[in-house]
């Protein structure tokens, strides 16, 4: 029933993201997808890692051994969409583009003094909310 709650409210609340999802949804539409706690995963080839966009969420087929096991990354999208359904209409201002510019720009940042990549905001709640649990 939760699950189901989600979902609806990420298609009512966080309809902006969740229209660009089912967009991806649709471009991928022949890729495997599968239904988890109120959202709907889509499984993409490559080695890019993985978006969440309301109630949609598209991993990469193939995680990076350096990346989190697969269970835990997972979770972690699944955490941005709980965020959705928190921030509604200000989910890609507080945390798609902080998340987006923080994966594409600060790598050298994040080497040179020691960060992991789940240090921003953002993405340590979503962690939270997730449950991932990173040492």
């Amino acid at each position: 029933m939760k699950g189901i709650f989600i979902f609806l409210t990420n298609f009512t609340w966080g309809i902006v993201q969740t229209l660009a999802g089912l967009l991806g949804f649709l471009i991928h539409i022949r890729k495997p997808h599968y239904w988890y706690k109120g959202s709907i995963v889509t499984v993409v080839r490559g080695h890019w890692g993985g978006v969440s966009l309301g109630a949609f969420i598209f991993v990469c087929a193939d995680i990076p051994k350096e990346r989190a096991p697969a269970s835990d990354f997972i979770n972690h999208e699944y955490g941005h969409c709980l965020q959705s359904v928190r921030l509604g209409p200000l989910f890609f201002l507080v945390i798609g583009l902080p998340s987006l510019i923080w994966a594409g720009c600060f790598d050298n940042w994040r080497q040179k003094r020691n960060k992991s990549y789940y240090w921003l905001y953002c993405e340590r709640w979503a962690d939270k909310l997730g449950r991932v649990r990173r040492k």
